[in-house]
């Protein structure tokens, strides 16, 4: 009888610790227009049905806008690149252009292959920036290949293959604690029309979204000075 109550009691502490590490966090849809600026399809059925979510949370939808701003990466015409991917997950998994499908976590994600390395949005227009968002999943179902050493490019002008060529303005530079959950990094305005990250840490990096803000308006643009390297804020959500 001591037995039957103790093993009762184990279950019911697996089940919560289970639910407490891969609760799911389902943000509702958002808008799909925001005055002028309009965003992606986001088929959470199609993304669904197309996932190897491997038994942890499947896709979860990324803000179309946040605090009132419109998320850049996430506009119509806004196309994602990456120097190279881990092979033979794509599309169950891991694909270049899920940086900025509009979902979250895993099955939803994409894997550097060489390091180092670099992952971009192209906005399609230039644009004000201030703050990112991005993380290695969303859900936390997963917590290994995590970056802790990258650097925030952009670029207005030509997106060149080369992170170290003078087309690119430095923002941000992260050298610290490895990025899990999904995360805000914050630096001073700046006018972009790509924005990268440029990724150095062995193990296999994987971002499962990139989102962008700039303001309420970003695409209203004046002309500005050339950004400096900013060691910026963070904030986990």
């Amino acid at each position: 009888m001591r037995w039957t109550k103790y093993w009762w009691l184990v279950m019911a502490v697996m089940l919560i610790s289970t639910f407490a590490v891969f609760a799911v966090h389902d943000e509702a849809k958002g808008p799909e227009k925001f005055g002028r600026y309009e965003f992606k399809e986001q088929d959470k059925k199609a993304a669904t049905d197309e996932c190897d979510a491997g038994g942890k949370p499947g896709p979860e939808f990324v803000p179309t806008v946040r605090d009132k701003e419109p998320n850049l990466a996430l506009l119509k015409d806004a196309k994602p690149e990456a120097s190279s991917q881990l092979e033979g997950w794509c599309p169950r998994r891991h694909c270049v252009e899920y940086l900025n499908d509009g979902f979250y976590n895993n099955c939803r994600s994409w894997i550097i292959g060489a390091i180092p390395g670099w992952a971009q949005i192209d906005i399609g227009d230039v644009a004000n920036v201030n703050r990112i968002y991005f993380g290695s999943d969303h859900s936390q179902g997963f917590l290994d290949r995590t970056t802790a050493d990258f650097d925030i490019l952009v670029a207005t002008s030509k997106a060149d293959p080369n992170s170290d060529a003078n087309t690119w303005t430095k923002v941000y530079t992260h050298k610290g604690d490895p990025i899990s959950e999904t995360t805000e990094f914050t630096f001073k305005d700046v006018e972009a029309r790509w924005l990268r990250l440029h990724i150095r840490t062995n193990g296999g990096a994987r971002v499962d979204e990139i989102e962008i803000y700039g303001g309420k308006d970003p695409m209203d643009v004046e002309p500005s000075g050339k950004a400096t390297t900013t060691w910026g804020e963070i904030k986990t959500e």
